[in-house]
């Protein structure tokens, strides 16, 4: 995981940054839900296409968190301590999406509210970093079961940053 960035209270819209950062981190550990049901979902279905395998992905991609954690939780053995935070974090995420901004409305007029919401922010990014390694724990070895495995998973970023290049080159 990468380091979370300090604040540099440079201006107004370092809050917004952070909110970014912390919605970013979000996105992550939802991905690693989806990542667990759908490595979950692959033996119902069997030796598949990749038409097959890219509509069950599909699919999976508009479940919530809450319906992708509540999948995982089935077939999971988690331990107390994980089940807590993958919890804490999935009413962390509902909170950041649809609560957020509305409970620090005031906190925008000043420079220590604003402050007070970064630090938050950061504290929230640590807690949906550490329950996505919960979660990548758990896709990774059912993943390599299928031949995926994080030497697969490195081409792809490569092949990916290559691209990012070329089109930067490009424009």
């Amino acid at each position: 995981m990468p380091e979370i960035p300090e604040s540099e209270n440079c201006c107004a819209k370092e809050p917004y940054a952070f909110y970014g950062l912390t919605s970013y981190a979000a996105q992550l550990m939802e991905h690693s839900a989806l990542n667990v049901v759908l490595a979950l979902k692959l033996p119902e279905v069997g030796l598949c296409t990749v038409q097959v395998f890219d509509e069950i992905s599909v699919n999976l991609e508009k479940r919530t968190f809450g319906q992708l954690l509540g999948a995982c939780k089935k077939e999971i053995d988690l331990s107390d301590e994980e089940l807590e935070l993958l919890n804490e974090a999935l009413n962390l995420r509902n909170y950041v999406t649809h609560h957020f901004f509305r409970a620090h409305a005031t906190n925008f007029v000043s420079e220590a509210g604003q402050k007070e919401m970064i630090d938050e922010m950061r504290g929230l990014i640590a807690k949906f970093d550490k329950a996505d390694a919960v979660l990548e724990r758990i896709y990774k070895p059912l993943w390599q079961q299928y031949g995926y495995t994080e030497e697969n998973a490195e081409a792809e970023i490569a092949k990916m940053l290559q691209e990012a290049k070329e089109r930067d080159t490009i424009a």
